[in-house]
């Protein structure tokens, strides 16, 4: 009994292994049993099939030998088609044609109607629930089981009677066994297409906070210039007040535009050419058309750091956004004014420029949403400022840490990789 529970065991996992360790390694979105990648798993239902046959166990007679490999067989043809079910059959005849013995015939055979038979029944298969799923491998595992029983008595006289009790024991043995196979596919395919939905549900939501944010903030440009068009139409104004208008539209107009180069430059980022650029002078001409907007606020910048060595590949345009946005929302932290502290570090693999504010700072949670659409912790925020930072930052290699506590402060740290000195 001890050696053929062992057998037993080592058959089913035989069977499962390929499975599991298929929806380990494909790529999430793809695990489609012998759709994705038909070789793949063609393969490895191959190797369960040998295995299964190399490893067989006697079961409750020593006079009697028994193998799952009708299960991988089966279940190929369902999932795999008529292709699939020909390579198994090839493989299953081949095996056993090596192990030889009076039954050779009779389980070639039978193994070439399940390859032939089989995969007729799979576009049935693939519409019904999963309960009549199992009802149907269980039934052809049944009808196989059936077949060996009634050749063994007509080509060597087995008698049935005397086989039958062993007969029912295989039968429930592999149809439980294929039964269990069957639902965790299932299953399986069940939590890929719940996976699936929630990526397009994601991405649903992702485009419908998008269109809110434009819809909101381009809403106040554009009824602006409404407006100042409307007055232009309806009444005659001075040549002077006329310009003012005018240069008041074409300033509307401009904050329009650079909100959809944000949204873009989020989307799908374009860059000027990637190239070898040093963060310190960078970082001064920052620093440099930053500092009225920060006297203004009664806030003040304080560089170290600034002589550093500081070679990375980048785009020195898009570098300079991602710096005055994080600059900039360091300065609005600080209401009431403030020590802005900019540092520039460089070390031998790295270049960091670590930007803390001495503001409101912020939540664990709302430091874990950084980076989100439409999340911002100022009140007629969109999140775009940081949006686009974040992508900047992924698409030159760098990387972005955040520290912060409610009440005292942030610290940002934008690291970059270091490019080797000339």
């Amino acid at each position: 009994m001890e050696a053929m529970m062992t057998g037993m065991i080592n058959n089913i996992f035989f069977i499962i292994f390929p499975i599991i360790l298929y929806q380990m390694f494909a790529t999430a979105g793809q695990r489609n049993f012998f759709v994705s990648h038909r070789i793949t798993m063609t393969i490895l239902f191959s190797i369960s099939i040998i295995l299964c046959m190399v490893f067989p166990y006697q079961f409750l007679t020593e006079d009697y030998i028994f193998d799952l490999r009708q299960v991988p067989m089966i279940v190929g043809a369902l999932y795999g088609g008529p292709l699939v079910s020909a390579v198994l059959f090839i493989v299953s005849a081949i095996g056993r044609i090596a192990i030889g013995g009076d039954g050779m015939y009779i389980a070639i055979l039978n193994q070439f109607l399940l390859a032939a038979g089989v995969p007729l029944l799979g576009p049935l298969y693939r519409k019904v629930n999963r309960w009549w799923k199992a009802v149907v491998v269980f039934s052809i595992s049944i009808a196989s089981l059936l077949f060996n029983l009634f050749a063994g008595y007509f080509f060597f006289g087995d008698p049935i009677h005397n086989l039958i009790g062993i007969w029912l024991m295989l039968m429930l043995n592999q149809g439980g066994i294929i039964i269990l196979t069957a639902l965790l596919i299932e299953h399986l395919q069940k939590q890929e297409y719940l996976y699936n939905s929630l990526m397009r549900h994601e991405k649903m939501e992702t485009v419908s906070h998008f269109a809110a944010a434009v819809s909101h903030e381009l809403r106040n440009p554009l009824q602006s210039v409404k407006g100042f068009v409307q007055l232009l139409q309806e009444y005659e104004y001075p040549r002077a007040k006329q310009l003012e208008f005018q240069q008041t539209i074409l300033e509307e107009i401009k904050v329009a535009e650079d909100l959809i180069d944000d949204y873009l430059i989020y989307a799908k980022p374009a860059y000027g050419e990637m190239k070898r650029i040093e963060v310190e002078p960078e970082l001064s001409h920052v620093i440099k058309i930053m500092t009225p907007y920060a006297n203004a606020r009664n806030v003040e910048i304080f560089v170290q750091g600034a002589d550093a060595a500081s070679p990375i590949l980048g785009d020195s345009q898009k570098l300079h956004q991602a710096l005055v946005n994080i600059i900039r929302n360091g300065i609005e932290a600080m209401p009431d004014g403030g020590r802005l502290q900019v540092e520039l570090e460089s070390s031998t693999h790295t270049v960091c420029v670590h930007i803390q504010d001495e503001g409101v700072g912020m939540t664990k949670e709302q430091v874990k949403r950084l980076g989100e659409p439409y999340f911002s912790n100022k009140s007629k925020g969109t999140g775009l400022g940081l949006m686009v930072t974040y992508s900047i930052l992924n698409q030159m290699g760098g990387d972005i840490t955040v520290e912060s506590e409610v009440g005292k402060g942030t610290k940002f740290t934008l690291e970059f990789p270091k490019l080797p000195a000339e």
